[in-house]
């Protein structure tokens, strides 16, 4: 779907009037995007000159191409979960039986489309987690990038959650268990972006 088109039609689509692309599948193209250049810092840090870095860094390279596939594979996912609940919602619901049917298939529909933008906030939180194993290693012609996409997945990691917020409105203590967790989770996201920046500004003032 979204790997197949150009940069140009996801923009339109998204900017389009249309439900998908939407806020979960945008985010998690920004957290594809914060994984592709912490990569590439990464694959940057290796020859002679970072020989003793050069393991750690091209294994931190590999699970950021991991997780950007991974992110980009939400982002399509994202969008058939919402479009399968609101397939869902159309169903009719004159008539008990008909009314159990649709019932049961918008809880189905809506605990899939609430799942994905939590595996989202999740790999954003991985992401930044390997990202701020980079930083203190990472080639300093690079770092300003580890940086850069730290920001995109912090970005992205605030946008998912809402969503989460969105989806678990209205569930009661359960919902408000998952959500406490996808705060959690954010705030780590946080937490991490600014201690990468806090690295990166140390290495670009010396």
């Amino acid at each position: 779907m979204y790997r197949e088109q150009s940069l140009e039609t996801f923009l339109a689509e998204l900017a389009a009037r249309t439900p998908t692309p939407g806020g979960g599948g945008a985010s998690a193209i920004g957290g594809a995007l914060g994984a592709g250049l912490a990569g590439m810092s990464a694959a940057f840090t290796s020859g002679e000159r970072y020989r003793k870095q050069e393991a750690a860094a091209l294994k931190l390279r590999k699970r950021f191409d991991e997780l950007r596939e991974r992110l980009l594979q939400l982002a399509e996912e994202d969008a058939l979960a919402y479009e399968a609940w609101m397939a869902a919602r159309r169903l009719p619901k004159d008539g008990k039986d008909a009314e159990a049917v649709r019932k049961k298939a918008v809880a189905t529909a809506q605990e899939k489309a609430t799942r994905v933008p939590e595996e989202i906030l999740k790999r954003c939180a991985e992401a930044l987690a390997a990202a701020a194993k980079l930083a203190p290693v990472c080639n300093p012609n690079l770092v300003a990038d580890v940086a850069s996409g730290a920001y995109l997945l912090e970005a992205a990691a605030r946008g998912v959650c809402l969503q989460v917020a969105g989806n678990l409105g209205g569930q009661g203590r359960k919902g408000a268990q998952r959500l406490a967790r996808a705060r959690r989770q954010l705030a780590e996201c946080q937490r991490l972006c600014g201690r990468i920046e806090r690295m990166v500004v140390k290495v670009l003032e010396k």
